[in-house]
């Protein structure tokens, strides 16, 4: 099993996603945040499931909030670099 790590940047993300979102719904916020979190997790098991975009990161997409999870794994560790709205996709 990989262990998971969060750079600095994608727990901003985290932050600022909530933060949009529960300026209208809190219980939706923390929903979307779960949903976030659990698929993730997931990636605890198969890590290499999801699309490659770079030699060495990889595209989750949570598909139900269309939120985009950039990744890498190095031996045993997953990195979650980046979190983000589909629709901001930049590549």
């Amino acid at each position: 099993m990989y262990s998971i790590y969060y750079t600095p940047e994608s727990e901003e993300n985290v932050a600022e996603i909530f933060s949009y979102i529960s300026d209208d719904n809190q219980f939706y916020a923390k929903k979307v945040l779960d949903k976030i979190k659990y698929s993730i997790d997931g990636l605890k098991v198969f890590p290499m499931l999801w699309k490659s975009i770079d030699w060495n990161k990889r595209l989750l997409v949570e598909s139900n909030y269309k939120i985009n999870i950039i990744y890498k794994v190095e031996w045993r560790n997953i990195y979650i670099i980046s979190i983000f709205k589909h629709k901001n996709i930049l590549f």
